[in-house]
């Protein structure tokens, strides 16, 4: 199964970058595949740099707001691929559990997704 693992921050903070102590963390954290397979990941630029597109009555337009305001933002994703969601839960739990322990100042709120195959 493969899972994706939105990562929702406040892009109006300012948390700087992340501590030594986690990119290390992070690496043997990866290395493990006990609970799961790290397959990808990417950080994202800034929400005013996204292109929004949207389609409605058969058009498609590009709007450009106004909209509804909210701090939390999607700033980065993983792609996981993990034997069961129990098993995702774990994995996603344990690399919350290192940004709780090395960076105490970033606060995050993560969403995890089944990716559905498209093919029956």
């Amino acid at each position: 199964m493969r899972f994706l693992m939105l990562i929702h921050v406040d892009e109006t903070a300012d948390a700087g970058g992340p501590p030594d102590s986690l990119v290390e963390a992070i690496e043997t954290f990866r290395a493990d595949t006990t609970y799961g397979r790290w397959l990808d990941d990417g950080g994202l630029a800034a929400s005013t740099d996204a292109l929004w597109l949207r389609t409605d009555a058969g058009r498609v337009t590009h709007p450009d707001g106004p909209f509804a305001e909210s701090k939390e933002v999607v700033g980065g994703f993983f792609v996981v691929e993990s034997p069961s969601v129990g098993d995702m839960a774990r994995w996603a739990t344990a690399f919350a559990d290192l940004h709780a322990e090395h960076w105490p100042g970033l606060a995050y709120t993560a969403q995890v997704r089944q990716i559905v195959d498209p093919t029956p």
